[in-house]
């Protein structure tokens, strides 16, 4: 406000000014001067309420009755005549000046009178004080709305927010069918922001919001004309034709008319707004408007245009003489690293080359590859085939014509210069130049089995004996240490005989013997056959002599320290005999002596019995043969007679045993036994059983019930049966006893029965 009072202020001043000089100027001839009635301050031009006042008209006044000219300039301008340098009539003359100011602060425009004269060319005079004017156009206001988009949905309600000046007011006009809900303003550096809400029309209309800021000078700012559009949903849009080269991606990111907040959901199952696909297909998106849940789904589909295919290898060796490539793809375009155009190129040079074809539906592949004239390129050799004997070791290398660095791999992933090799099979080996080039060779191994030579155990020659030495192998190479080189050869004296052995892939092997060649006549002996005896027998060793040696022989019975022709043994083992003639010869046998076991017999001592009693005589030893002196043949037999019995008992090995026993029996012997009955009631009376006899000195008593289960056992002639089990009371029944009672005098006697249990 104060600075609007300052303004008023300095035009009136100015105005009073002009008016005083008036006085004195309009009073002389053939001047010009300005009248004071204009202002030195202007708005921008705007489109608002307020007239334009970019268009400033100044009201000249010069000579009257006569026709005059004249010139003026604008910051030191070119200068410029007035009425298009056409002769002015009138006294008074209305200059329009059309001034701007986009500057976005004040400008200030210096108009300055340079001269003016009547149609004679007589000077007019200009007063000083009339010569030059300074006019100030004020900076327009610019206001700006953010948070705005021409889309809104049906019935939604928006907020935004206008930036005006700090000091400044505004206007604001809605369409008819919105509601302006609230507004609030607030100062942000220096400015105003004001932010209002607005409900827009339930109907798809078209309408628009404006809004014009008017700044402390009361000049209005442009009209900001908002256009809004209500929809009842959002739109997705994507390019209408969407194509992608073979092997490129592209972008899929959907464009929406209505700003909210949104998810996304792919068919390809991202959530992102937008994604990269590198195939060819259908693309679902379906998009959701968070604020109402309202879904939109749309299909984009992505089409693939074929990419040129360029058959260069990557490592190119080119024949010398012919040192052409071609790219030809009908209708494409190249362009080669050496920058030719065609579809051949010449390689000059071992080296790195490019290109790049361009096929008719603008796809493009790109090929980079190393060429190598082939009188550069290295040679590499290995043997075809190796043949390798037995257990064999080869260094298997590769030879290459030039000497440079390599990489090698072998077909068993190695990647040394040289692998060992142990058994058969192909080796393959591809070796790489520095620049990349490859070469590859491979051998085949086989291997072959060393000859079986086997010339037999060392020999004995007898005086006037002669023998033949077969190496085998028919066909192959023979050389005896005799030096001959047949097969088969004759020999007739002793020591050591050896031959070479080598086949057609010159394997070979070697064997020897020990030829012991003696005097005299050949003599031998046998021990005869390997035999086994039973144990505890004995068997008699005697050597069986074939032949003719000289006597007297010497005998010695190897470990056992024995000098004796003949020797008795009853231990398992192995025994060797050598024997030695008077010329010194020597032979040798050996026997090998097993131990078969024999039964275990024993009927044990003498017995003696009672008369009607029988007894049970047991072999033992089972699964044998039995010969009892009876005639019997079975393990047990049963005596009522006093006599000697003997009994023999033969295994599966015909070892055989035997044993003898004296029986007798007594006529008179104590009496011994138990009751019938006995009642454990704890009466009192016959609550026990036990054993009754005289000279009894040992007794043993066992109890079984009617499932044969024993329940009672007791060795101690005081010690009775109570009638229970396990601490748990039998019931009344009748139950087995055996007896078995050792008297005073030795004698022995068993006994069976059964007692009664009762309550």
């Amino acid at each position: 406000m104060k600075r609007q009072h300052k303004l008023i202020l300095t035009k009136i001043l100015f105005v009073l000014s002009i008016l005083c000089c008036a006085s004195h100027v309009f009073s002389q001839n053939d001047t010009l001067q300005i009248n004071p009635d204009y202002s030195i301050m202007y708005c921008s031009a705007n489109n608002g309420r307020t007239l334009s006042n970019q268009e400033i008209q100044l009201l000249l006044e010069g000579p009257e009755d006569k026709n005059w000219f004249a010139s003026y300039s604008i910051n030191e301008g070119p200068a410029i005549t007035m009425n298009d340098g056409n002769a002015i009539e009138l006294s008074e003359y209305k200059l329009s000046l059309y001034l701007e100011n986009n500057s976005g602060s004040s400008q200030y425009y210096t108009i300055k009178f340079i001269n003016a004269w009547i149609e004679d060319l007589t000077p007019i005079i200009i007063p000083e004080k009339f010569q030059s004017l300074t006019l100030q156009i004020l900076a327009l206001a610019s206001p700006e709305i953010s948070d705005y988009s021409s889309l809104v949905k049906t019935n939604s309600t928006q907020t935004y927010t206008a930036e005006i000046g700090k000091y400044s007011g505004y206007s604001l006009s809605i369409p008819e069918n919105a509601t302006l809900l609230e507004t609030e303003c607030k100062i942000v550096d220096n400015n105003q922001e004001i932010d209002f809400k607005i409900k827009w029309s339930e109907e798809e209309v078209i309408s628009y919001f404006k809004l014009i800021e008017t700044d402390p000078f009361g000049c209005n700012s442009d009209t900001i004309f908002a256009g809004v559009e209500t929809v009842d949903s959002f739109q997705i849009y994507f390019e209408d034709s969407i194509s992608i080269c073979e092997g490129d991606s592209i972008s899929l990111e959907p464009s929406i008319d209505l700003v909210s907040d949104y998810s996304y959901s792919w068919s390809t199952g991202e959530n992102t707004k937008d994604i990269t696909v590198d195939q060819a297909g259908i693309y679902e998106l379906t998009v959701t408007d968070l604020n109402d849940n309202q879904t939109v789904t749309r299909n984009v589909e992505v089409q693939t245009k074929l990419s040129p295919i360029i058959n260069i290898e990557d490592y190119l060796v080119v024949e010398d003489e012919n040192p052409i490539i071609d790219a030809y793809e009908e209708g494409a375009s190249y362009l080669w690293s050496d920058g030719s155009t065609d579809s051949e190129l010449e390689i000059s040079q071992s080296g790195n080359y490019s290109i790049t074809v361009t096929s008719r539906n603008s796809c493009s592949s790109s090929k980079f590859f190393s060429a190598k004239l082939k009188s550069d390129l290295f040679e590499i050799n290995l043997p075809e085939i190796i043949h390798m004997c037995g257990n064999e070791k080869l260094i298997l290398k590769p030879s290459l014509s030039i000497d440079q660095n390599y990489k090698y791999e072998w077909n068993d992933s190695s990647t040394v210069s040289s692998i060992i090799v142990s058994e058969a099979g192909e080796y393959e080996v591809t070796v790489t130049d520095p620049d990349g080039f490859t070469q590859s060779a491979n051998t085949n191994v086989f291997y072959h089995s060393n000859p079986i030579v086997d010339l037999g155990k060392d020999l004995t020659l007898w005086e006037g004996e002669s023998t033949s030495l077969d190496a085998g192998n028919k066909d192959a190479n023979f050389l005896w240490n005799t030096g001959e080189t047949n097969q088969i050869i004759e020999v007739d004296s002793g020591g050591m005989y050896s031959v070479e052995v080598s086949d057609e892939f010159a394997c070979s092997n070697k064997d020897s013997l020990f030829i012991e060649y003696k005097n005299g006549q050949k003599f031998e002996f046998f021990l005869g056959e390997d035999q086994s005896i039973c144990s505890g027998d004995s068997i008699e060793l005697q050597p069986l002599l074939e032949g003719n040696p000289l006597y007297p022989l010497r005998y010695n019975w190897l470990g056992l320290g024995k000098s004796s022709e003949r020797i008795h043994v009853s231990e398992k083992g192995n025994y060797c005999l050598e024997i030695t003639d008077s010329n010194g010869n020597t032979e040798s046998d050996c026997v090998k002596i097993t131990i078969l076991p024999t039964p275990m017999v024993n009927l044990g001592q003498n017995l003696e019995s009672f008369e009607n009693k029988k007894i049970i005589l047991n072999a033992g030893a089972p699964n044998c043969h039995y010969k009892w002196v009876t005639g019997d043949i079975t393990q047990n037999i049963t005596v009522k007679k006093e006599g000697e019995y003997w009994v023999k008992v033969s295994n599966n090995s015909n070892c055989s045993a035997s044993d003898t026993i004296t029986v007798s029996f007594r006529k008179n012997y104590p009496s011994f036994g138990l009751p019938n009955a006995f009642s454990p009631n704890g009466d009192g009376h016959n609550d026990k059983l036990f054993i009754r006899g005289e000279n009894v000195k040992e007794a043993t008593l066992i109890i079984y019930n009617r499932l044969g289960q024993k329940i009672f056992e007791s060795s101690n002639i005081n010690n009775g049966w109570d009638g229970s089990f396990k601490g748990k009371l039998q019931g009344m029944d009748v139950y087995v006893y055996l007896l078995e009672v050792t008297f005073l005098d030795g004698k022995k006697i068993n006994k069976k029965g059964n007692v009664a249990l009762l309550r």
